[in-house]
């Protein structure tokens, strides 16, 4: 059909311009194989193709019809040496995890263990070296509270107590707390087991209620024994925990052997008696024997020592 012919029938000619203007665009885009590896330069040819693509669609169409031209679609194939992260975000994951317990810092936090807590299973000393002759601190009632330094060795374990630093027997501690009991007073905790002593009172004043304890123990038990000491002096009777039973022979020897066998109900820590020593501490050694201090009282043939914790 010849142009003249498709003018009469009504058919545009604008096609055929359209053709050879979208030939003449894809001509263009082939451009030097130099810019292939510059993405912009592409970019920039691909936009000024579709640019003049639309100026020819435009200016081949008659007035009073629209032609509408297809998009074109440039490709460009990038080497694998373009940067492509400068294109967009990319979301990264962390390549070392960080962990939840880690500090600001970078440091990880510790939980430092609990000191362990240790109770004195009956009055042990406190002592200022791992050893029996060693100086003694103090003396710890039993079921006081000390905390533990460190494991223990050679059957003793450091402790301490209060602000108190030294050595315990191991045997003597234990990890479970005892039973507390309700103390109104020294003296309402003695007569709970035994009543005032038929000779008087008046020794178990400034005494501890372990003391006064032992003081109507014995009265009850031996009422014959009238003559105590209580407080008074130096060492351990100045600190109200030490009483002497003023006793001697064959009698002293009896009760002297009946509070080493109760010495746990009184809270009897040592007994002292004709020149010879049994604590706590060293109970399986039975009575030790004392150097000769030059007296009868001095060493113990008069009446007997008892401590308490």
């Amino acid at each position: 059909m010849t142009g003249h012919a498709r003018r009469s029938a009504g058919v545009s000619a604008a096609p055929v311009g359209v053709a050879s203007a979208a030939k003449r665009a894809v001509d263009l885009a082939q451009v030097p194989s130099g810019l292939r590896r510059r993405p912009f330069a592409i970019s920039a040819v691909a936009v000024a193709t579709a640019f003049c693509a639309g100026l020819v669609l435009t200016a081949s169409a008659p007035v009073g019809q629209s032609a509408v031209a297809a998009p074109l679609t440039a490709t460009a194939t990038l080497s694998r040496d373009v940067d492509t992260l400068s294109r967009g975000s990319i979301d990264r994951e962390a390549l070392i995890p960080v962990s939840a317990s880690a500090s600001p810092d970078g440091d990880e936090t510790t939980t430092a263990p609990a000191p362990t807590v240790l109770y004195v299973v009956s009055a042990a000393y406190l002592r200022a070296e791992p050893s029996a002759s060693a100086s003694v601190l103090t003396t710890l009632a039993a079921g006081a509270q000390v905390t533990a330094v460190g494991d223990s060795a050679g059957g003793w374990q450091q402790v301490m107590a209060g602000t108190q630093t030294g050595y315990v027997k191991s045997a003597l501690l234990t990890t479970t707390a005892p039973t507390k009991k309700a103390v109104t007073s020294n003296a309402a905790a003695a007569s709970s087991a035994y009543p005032a002593c038929a000779s008087g009172s008046a020794v178990e004043a400034g005494l501890v209620a372990n003391t006064i304890l032992v003081h109507r123990a014995v009265c009850a038990t031996f009422p014959d024994i009238s003559a105590y000491g209580g407080i008074g002096g130096g060492s351990e009777h100045a600190s109200g925990k030490a009483l002497d039973i003023m006793t001697s022979g064959a009698r002293g020897a009896e009760i002297a052997a009946w509070l080493q066998a109760n010495y746990s109900k009184l809270g009897i820590v040592e007994i002292i008696y004709q020149q010879k020593i049994w604590t706590t501490q060293r109970a399986s050694e039975g009575w030790r024997a004392m150097p000769d201090r030059g007296s009868a009282t001095a060493n113990h043939y008069d009446h007997i020592h008892v401590l308490v914790a």
